[in-house]
């Protein structure tokens, strides 16, 4: 592994690596300001996908089934996106079988040359590989976004975020499952805590 795949797997390990299992997620929100309880709230996708439309039904319920009202008119209005980051990151690395060269000088004396490398050590040829690549390992990552904002002052109420791995399901499926941990803590401030996927 080289320095550069070095540097990023440390980075990733002490800062970015998320302290998930297999089957779990992470939830994390900030109160800004106190939520009373059966606000009026407006549930709105920044992207109206059919997918989208269907977690903005399934936020409707939750919220509704946790003693909010829900109104498309309502002053307070939740906003969610979801995202994905990739997983493994791979440098293939290098080999070089045929190169071609081409220097340019005012007088053309010396022609553009192929060369066929047979063997090095460091770019590779017909008989090695060369420098193997390097990878950087871990999962894929979905995250379920949400803010709660007052539309009348502009404030910013509330916001929350959960953060799984794409190991066993598609991201819809992981959307859906995420909705009622993030409905769970709406109006509460909360710092890493897992949660089981189902």
């Amino acid at each position: 592994m080289n320095r550069l795949g070095i540097l990023l797997a440390s980075v990733l390990v002490l800062f970015g690596a998320p302290a998930w299992g297999e089957g779990s997620g992470l939830l994390n929100a900030v109160a800004y300001k106190p939520l009373t309880a059966g606000s009026a709230l407006a549930v709105s996708p920044l992207d109206n996908s059919d997918q989208n439309l269907r977690l903005q039904a399934l936020f409707e319920s939750e919220l509704r089934a946790r003693g909010f009202t829900v109104s498309s008119d309502a002053a307070l209005v939740l906003t969610f996106e979801t995202r994905s980051s990739p997983g493994i990151w791979s440098d293939e690395g290098t080999r070089r079988i045929i190169e071609l060269t081409d220097r340019r000088d005012q007088g053309g004396v010396e022609a553009p040359r192929v060369q066929l490398n047979l063997y090095n050590s460091n770019r590779g040829g017909v008989f090695n590989q060369g420098r193997p690549g390097t990878n950087v390992g871990a999962p894929g990552q979905y995250r379920l976004d949400a803010t709660i904002d007052d539309r009348r002052s502009g404030e910013r109420l509330w916001q929350g975020w959960t953060t799984a791995p794409l190991i066993r399901s598609d991201g819809h499926s992981l959307s859906m499952s995420m909705v009622p941990v993030m409905v769970e803590s709406v109006g509460s401030t909360v710092k890493r805590k897992p949660f089981v996927l189902p």
